[in-house]
């Protein structure tokens, strides 16, 4: 029986077309989907969007249709884009789902049942652009942090999960190794988080039509962002997925990492289900240095990059730029600047220019020793560890060795000049030396591909057929 592993992203706020930063959780998921396929891996790939809400029900006033006619109508957007970038999912989630919808529910009355939900007013400040109220100490200038905007200040009635009781419990799981946050700097964010004390959350909303209704009490429905969790444990109902539970690894940016690393782990605690084994938050993006805003119009589209430089180069790019847990600049120069030197330039030359060699002077290739176990299992534990920049800096440091290799050995030397025919020694040498460049890119080959899928498939075609065909036109 094979081993299962299961994976989620975020599943998506329709609200807005997807920008580089969905892209990004994204294809970092589909690349470790992709390499624990290459290991003979069950891989079950999850990844989708979120539709219920305030911001639908108001977007979707305004459009003048009902609010699911509007999701509809936005959902192809993240699906093309996937697609568009070469992204392999398992299944696509929609919180619109009837059975979802019902799971939900189940939960919610179970958790009610076991004494964990109470009925209260609260009163406090609420950013509609998050769907969240804000504590005082998480604002900036009295201002939500990640939109700039003043919250409102809200009071109503609503069921709230009793979040304080499993601070103890969440910092005993977490020191047993029970569910793992990464990177340590988020881990220690959450443990400072809990020691200083869990309030209440609440997970109903009296005013908000547009949502799943509350089990026994339908004039309220259920927070948007307790639907949106439920999802990891309810897709295996929805798609039939028996025994994926627990997700091996959540991904996600940092700034849901609250409701990821602390809501969600305890509301499984509270229902006796299996803590999700990893929890991994990256950084944020800055474009060209400045911070990712619709007013600068500086928002990057997923579509006009892969329509410019290809799926391959942009998802290489987006992980190759800086460590994938911290924050870190990106922009439309920075993917011009990978694709010309390494991919253009560095992997694409050495490939042509090899192949090029070897049907110029009629060399019958041998597989020659190239080091590679030791280098593939390197880069294996990297993509394991999430280190996805320093996996792709070891393969493109052997795309640099084997093209110094070229330059040192000097192939074009080693071949008959005019009327002069070959020396034994020569031919032996050019032969030696082109088998052992074309042995280093078919081990290359699979180290790229959960990275870069279509050009690791054209190299492996390339590479037996020995028909050149440029991976990375100039731009």
């Amino acid at each position: 029986m094979k081993k299962k592993f299961y994976i989620t992203t975020p599943i998506y706020y329709i609200n807005d077309v997807p920008h580089v930063g969905h892209a990004y959780t994204t294809v970092a998921a589909d690349v470790l989907s992709r390499y624990y396929k290459s290991k003979d891996e069950d891989v079950f790939f999850l990844t989708g969007v979120d539709e219920h809400g305030a911001k639908i029900a108001e977007a979707a006033k305004k459009a003048g249709v009902e609010p699911k006619a509007f999701a509809d109508s936005l959902v192809p957007r993240f699906q093309e884009a996937w697609k568009n970038l070469n992204i392999n999912y398992s299944e696509f989630f929609r919180t619109t789902n009837p059975k979802h919808e019902e799971i939900v529910q189940d939960l919610i009355l179970e958790l009610k049942d076991k004494g964990f939900v109470e009925k209260k007013k609260y009163t406090g400040v609420y950013c509609v652009a998050c769907e969240k109220f804000l504590l005082p100490d998480e604002l900036v200038d009295g201002c939500c942090p990640d939109h700039g905007t003043k919250p409102e200040e809200h009071s109503e009635e609503n069921y709230f999960f009793l979040l304080s009781k499993f601070g103890d419990k969440l910092s005993k799981a977490i020191e047993a190794g029970d569910y793992e946050i990464l990177p340590e700097s988020r881990k220690n964010e959450v443990i400072g988080k809990i020691k200083n004390g869990l309030e209440d959350v609440s997970i109903s909303r009296e005013k908000v039509e547009w949502g799943i209704l509350f089990p026994g009490d339908e004039s309220q429905t259920i927070y948007v962002w307790i639907d949106a969790l439920i999802n990891y444990w309810s897709a295996q109902k929805v798609f039939n997925q028996d025994n994926i539970w627990p997700a091996d690894i959540h991904l996600m940016a940092k700034d849901i990492l609250w409701f990821h690393a602390i809501i969600w782990p305890a509301m499984l605690l509270a229902l006796d289900l299996p803590l999700p084994k990893k929890v991994f938050a990256h950084g944020f993006f800055t474009i060209g240095g400045q911070k990712m805003s619709k007013t600068r119009g500086n928002v990057l589209d997923p579509n006009t990059l892969v329509e410019k430089f290809g799926a391959d180069a942009v998802r290489y790019s987006l992980l190759r730029e800086f460590p994938f847990g911290e924050d870190g600049d990106i922009s439309e120069e920075k993917i011009a600047n990978r694709y010309q030197s390494e991919l253009s330039n560095g992997l694409g030359n050495l490939v042509q220019r090899t192949i090029s060699m070897i049907n110029k002077y009629e060399i019958r290739i041998s597989k020659s020793e190239t080091n590679s176990k030791s280098e593939t299992r390197k880069i294996s534990k990297l993509i394991e560890d999430l280190k996805f920049d320093q996996a792709l800096q070891e393969i493109a440091g052997e795309i640099t060795k084997l093209n110094q290799y070229i330059e040192e050995n000097k192939p074009w030397e080693l071949a008959p000049k005019g009327s002069l025919g070959w020396t034994k020694t020569d031919q032996t040498k050019l032969a030696e030396v082109l088998s052992h460049v074309h042995s280093g890119l078919v081990d290359i080959t699979p180290q790229i591909a959960p990275f870069m899928p279509e050009t690791a498939e054209k190299m492996k075609k390339q590479l037996e057929t020995l028909e050149p065909d440029p991976l990375f036109p100039r731009i």
